[in-house]
């Protein structure tokens, strides 16, 4: 994180708006002369994750013959998603 130390001053010394119009600069003489700049990028990844499992249990080793009943299905559907962003600054 960025932050601006102005080292001449009293620590209870407070700046008025005034004061504060006047406080200028604050590049450093590495960054070739391009004049002070902020970093403002930020990278988001974001993963989803989807997945359904649908179990049916059929006829369970019955045998299919002439007096043969349909069976009764009990369907137990399940589905899990999730969505995770991280934010990288």
């Amino acid at each position: 994180m960025s932050s601006i130390m102005i080292q001449d001053l009293h620590h209870s010394q407070e700046l008025d708006r005034h004061a504060m119009s006047s406080v200028h600069g604050g590049a450093s003489l590495a960054q070739g002369g391009f004049g002070p700049f902020a970093n403002v990028n930020v990278n988001v990844n974001q993963n989803i994750q989807q997945y359904q499992n649908v179990q049916v249990a059929a006829l369970n080793n019955s045998v299919i013959g002439p007096n043969f009943v349909a069976p009764r299905f009990d369907v137990n559907p399940e589905q899990i998603g999730a969505a995770n962003a991280t934010v990288l600054f």
